[in-house]
């Protein structure tokens, strides 16, 4: 099969692209002008796939908002996976976030559907579900509740379900995905692996929130398997165990053998922390932690992942083999 794959060169992208050479699929894989590829090349080593099967791979330079660019593109591809995305949690990146989540999705679902490609797959997440008032679980029948909290981020992946669910009533064959924080191994500069780079650094903060984590390989996997499959209008969650981010750090300190972090994030520490930290947001000057991911640090969220278990009988690897199999790759390469 042909797969169009939007955010091609960011770590859920590369993870993707390989999955899918694996399996002898054929990928338009599309990115910006003058995007870096640093992280497509590390993931590149840490795969054992034969040379030649990354024929089936061709690189496309293509702004989600070229209209005429996705139609070319999409119009050569059965199947396209909007895994592009900006993730921040920073108040000056609020008119981005709208801008990438919910404008060019909005640019990809139109295409798509003009283009009668068999099936849109887009990559949401977790933040895109509203914590569940009558289980302790939240699932993908939890409403959308404006009332209750939400990182700006989130509210955007949630536009971005819904030009989905618009498209789907116009005839558009689609599936949304919603993965909790993904783990593997990659660029530790951003995202999700930075979690791997405090720890290498022997990073001394941790907090008891609470929250899903998945690995890399398994959302590949899924998402070829949901692609390929007779499922449309559905939503999954993407979770393979609810973690504390406690023990995330410890999983992690320990693989690379250096000290566990010792200092919880709570009661005075926490609002010095928060304080520091809306300094530093208030002149724009943070990179990494905002005042939401202080926030979110100390809160907890239970999901469930019966759904997409129930469909394919799916048993997802266990958080700490991904993170093992992570911290290897890490040791060999770090960045």
């Amino acid at each position: 099969m042909i797969f169009a794959i939007t955010g091609a060169n960011g770590f859920l992208g590369v993870h993707i692209i390989h999955h899918l050479l694996e399996q002898n699929h054929v990928i338009w894989a599309i990115y910006r002008d003058k995007a870096s590829f640093e992280e497509y090349e590390l993931v590149k080593s840490n795969y054992n796939i034969d040379e030649s099967k990354y024929a089936n791979l061709n690189w496309v330079s293509c702004e989600l908002h070229d209209i005429l660019g996705l139609k070319e593109i999409f119009s050569k591809c059965d199947y396209v996976i909007h895994a592009a995305g900006l993730i921040s949690y920073f108040k000056k990146d609020k008119m981005k976030l709208l801008q990438v989540n919910y404008n060019y999705t909005k640019n990809v679902v139109d295409v798509a559907l003009a283009s009668q490609v068999k099936k849109l797959l887009y990559c949401s997440s977790i933040s895109a579900i509203s914590k569940s008032s009558s289980t302790l679980f939240s699932d993908e029948t939890s409403s959308w509740f404006s009332t209750k909290p939400h990182s700006f981020y989130g509210y955007t992946k949630h536009l971005g379900e819904l030009e989905l669910w618009r498209a789907k009533e116009e005839g558009l064959d689609a599936v949304v995905v919603n993965p909790g924080i993904i783990l593997g191994y990659g660029d530790w500069d951003s995202g999700s692996s930075q979690l791997f780079k405090n720890a290498n650094n022997a990073f001394p903060f941790y907090s008891n929130g609470v929250t899903g984590f998945v690995g890399v390989k398994d959302v590949s996997r899924i998402i070829e398997k949901l692609c390929l499959s007779d499922v449309v209008g559905e939503r999954f969650i993407l979770v393979s165990e609810n973690k504390s981010f406690k023990e995330i750090a410890f999983m992690m300190a320990d693989q690379f053998h250096k000290k566990r972090p010792y200092l919880e994030v709570k009661g005075f520490l926490y609002w010095i922390i928060y304080g520091i930290i809306s300094i530093q947001e208030f002149f724009k000057m943070g990179k990494f932690l905002s005042k939401e991911t202080v926030k979110s640090s100390v809160s907890s969220q239970l999901y469930s992942n019966e759904k997409i278990s129930q469909l394919h009988n799916w048993e997802f690897e266990l958080i700490d083999s991904v993170i093992e199999d992570a911290c290897i790759g890490y040791k060999k390469s770090p960045s």
